[in-house]
């Protein structure tokens, strides 16, 4: 009887701690969008926003850059290492972003910048190709005229277009928008991702101290 009801408390015990570390691993602070609106200044300011599981949910175009069997003898016509072949990037932002679907949440944030007439950047670590459609999508869809074309940062900092272009508040999902936000010297805020995402890239919600915003999985 003793050896039972040592066992359960130590179960008891382990589930408690596993809880408790889960709990302290993704605490975070959340706003909303108007709670973002009553703190900006009066005058229009700069605004960046990452695409990818930002603004944009663009797993459909990942999904087969990883998934096809488009190649020779059925293979990936992109190789092992998709993300790593020109080709795909250029098919992704020439043509395969048609499948992309804005999310709702990046409508109501970009609205409510467009009114305050903001200046609105958009700023992906995705590679410049030539021929992108990705610009006429984003202002088409948010129904932005007369903004800056998409910066493709590559593998340059967001910091350094954060700076070039006086943005002060940027928006993204991944660890990297947040810490090269924070790297440019400016109010970061996350976004969440969809859980349908196929993004694995890094992405710990309150890492680095950021608020989150909310109900922005969608």
């Amino acid at each position: 009887m003793l050896s039972r009801r040592f066992l359960a408390i130590i179960v008891a015990l382990m589930l408690f701690a596993n809880v408790a570390v889960l709990t302290a691993e993704n605490a975070y602070l959340t706003t909303s969008v108007e709670e973002i609106a009553s703190s900006l200044p009066a005058k229009p300011i700069a605004i960046g926003l990452d695409v990818d599981d930002t603004v944009l949910f663009s797993s459909p175009g990942f999904q087969y850059a990883f998934n096809n069997t488009d190649g020779p003898n059925g293979s990936n016509k992109y190789g092992d290492r998709p993300l790593s072949n020109d080709q795909f990037w250029s098919d992704m932002s020439c043509s395969f972003d048609k499948f992309s679907i804005p999310k709702e949440s990046a409508r109501k944030i970009i609205e409510m910048h467009r009114d305050r007439g903001d200046k609105i950047y958009f700023v992906t670590a995705r590679p410049e190709v030539k021929g992108e459609i990705l610009t006429s999508i984003l202002h088409r869809e948010f129904k932005l005229e007369k903004h800056p074309k998409a910066i493709f940062s590559g593998r340059t900092s967001k910091a350094v277009f954060i700076k070039k272009h006086g943005i002060t508040v940027f928006y993204g999902d991944s660890d990297s928008d947040i810490s090269e936000a924070h790297e440019a010297g400016v109010r970061a805020i996350r976004f969440m991702r969809s859980p349908l995402s196929n993004n694995k890239g890094k992405y710990n919600p309150g890492k680095h101290g950021e608020i989150v915003l909310e109900n922005s999985e969608n």
